[in-house]
């Protein structure tokens, strides 16, 4: 013979006590911190001669375009990935330390590792992923960057070496190096760079005429000889405007050469106003992104 269990009867509430609603339940979610979003933070090298510079072109032949469409496959073709770079580097530039940051999917399971093999198998040759590690979410490539470094390498020798070409600016004249080293100490400091940059186009001409749109700072500018016919100048600044680095080896080698003196460098940093400015553009075979710097450069471990 089955037993039946009578079922409990419901508690009692005591009189005047309120009946807690379906709405005053909260969620079990309702504590839970959100979750944390991931961004992640890429260091990158490229041979800037097959492209179109760094920037998004309708071309879609620039280093990030290239970027952006390796990462998009690599979720599937959606959400579509964007690349921020620390900034743009002109059509022939090339890059040893670029640094760029996105933010994967949320259901992405690719580790950092796994996002350096993944792109580098399918970008071209000419880029690869040298670094990729987790960052703050709040990082961002180019308005967290505190400084830059560039180099520009020039050949002297009377032939230029076939691999080197695109590689190097080949200046094969005699060269004062004293005058070279005293043009680059001129550069040192805080200065309105306006008659050493170039503009894109896209400026007001009260954008073109502020001084502090114009003004950087040049914590060093050196050169090196690592062989009898090659020259090495190094910059290193808090930022650099466009075609700056390349205006700046110009005017220098100008009066390495004899071409121009110094008083002229002097009078075109410290009376922008009362000269012209200067036209003497370096190629950008020589030019390299060697470093950004950032005010904590350690990043979150993979």
């Amino acid at each position: 013979m089955n037993t039946i269990v009578p079922l409990p009867e419901p508690p009692i509430t005591p009189k005047g006590t309120p009946t807690p609603s379906l709405r005053s339940v909260q969620p079990l979610t309702a504590n839970l911190l959100p979750l944390r979003k991931l961004r992640l933070k890429l260091i990158i090298a490229y041979d800037g001669r097959p492209f179109q510079g760094w920037q998004s072109q309708p071309s879609k032949n620039t280093v990030q375009d290239h970027l952006e469409a390796a990462a998009t496959e690599l979720v599937g073709g959606c959400p579509k990935i964007h690349i921020h770079g620390s900034g743009r580097t002109d059509t022939g530039v090339h890059a040893l330390g670029q640094v760029a940051h996105f933010d994967p999917p949320e259901n992405s399971r690719l580790t950092p590792p796994d996002w350096i093999r993944a792109l580098n198998a399918k970008l071209p040759p000419e880029i690869r992923i040298i670094d990729c590690s987790t960052t703050e979410p709040d990082f961002h490539a180019r308005f967290s960057a505190v400084g830059k470094t560039y180099c520009y390498e020039i050949i002297t020798g009377r032939v230029l070496p076939p691999h080197q070409n695109g590689l190097a600016w080949h200046v094969p004249v005699e060269l004062d190096l004293d005058r070279l080293r005293a043009a680059l100490t001129l550069f040192q400091g805080t200065h309105n760079f306006t008659n050493f940059a170039a503009f894109r186009g896209t400026e007001t001409e009260a954008q073109k005429a502020d001084p502090d749109a114009t003004t950087r700072t040049i914590h060093a500018a050196t050169l090196k000889q690592p062989a009898p016919d090659k020259l090495t100048l190094i910059f290193n600044g808090t930022g650099f405007l466009y075609k700056m680095v390349r205006l700046l080896t110009g005017a220098a080698l100008r009066v390495a050469a004899g071409r121009d003196e110094l008083q002229t460098l002097h009078q075109l940093l410290h009376e922008p106003a009362q000269h012209e400015k200067s036209n003497h553009c370096a190629p950008p075979d020589g030019l390299y992104l060697v470093e950004v710097t950032y005010p904590n450069q350690e990043s979150t471990p993979a």
